[in-house]
Formats: C-alpha cells, structure tokens, sequence
C-alpha cells in the first residue's frame, strides 16, 4: 500500500474497508487507535482471519485530513512503523484477559 491508499473512517461497524491504487478492497477490523508523536494511528486486522486461532498479525495506518475529512493512508517510513508497532503491541500486552469459559450464571 502507498499513501495513496485512504478509507473513511467508520469505526461504528467495526469493518473498514480499504482500497489500493489498484481498486482492490480489502477488509479490516478496528483493533485499537492510539496517539504517538501528535499522530493519530489505528492497529487493524484482516477482517477473515480464523477467529479460532486469532489475528497473528495487524496493520498500523495512520489518520490523515485530504480535503477537510479524516482518512486512513499507510506509514511509509519503516522506523516510524517499527515504534508504532511496538507501542500498540505494548497496549495489547497491557489488556486484561477475557475469560470466555465462565458457566451461563456468569460464575467462574
């Protein structure tokens, strides 16, 4: 992807969906935002990953203004990528655990 490649933000349904400069559209599930260095950036993950196994992997994008609306381009810069990265995999780490085996009384 370049910069080129911009999606609206619709984050109320949980799906984006982005498209390249080749028209393809792929789909993406809202993760988490975050600011770092006065730049709004969002972790997505491939909407038809096998939830089962879980997301073994995100994308970073970052929020752009094009024309007075907030959009959504890639982070070109390698380093700048790497720090985001690692910041949104420091916030996942952070997150408390889910217990999704509690019996239908809601006890554990």
């Amino acid at each position: 992807m370049s910069a080129e490649d911009n999606t609206y933000l619709d984050e109320e349904e949980g799906v984006i969906e982005l498209e390249d400069e080749d028209g393809n559209v792929t789909r993406f599930e809202f993760v988490d935002r975050a600011e770092f260095n006065g730049t709004v950036y969002y972790a997505l993950v491939p909407a038809d990953y096998d939830e089962e196994e879980g997301a073994s992997e995100f994308v970073v994008l970052k929020e752009t203004v094009i024309d007075g609306e907030n959009m959504l381009a890639t982070v070109d810069d390698d380093d700048e990528y790497n720090a985001v990265g690692e910041m949104f995999l420091k916030r996942f780490s952070e997150l408390p655990e889910i217990d999704f085996e509690d019996d239908e009384d809601g006890e554990e």
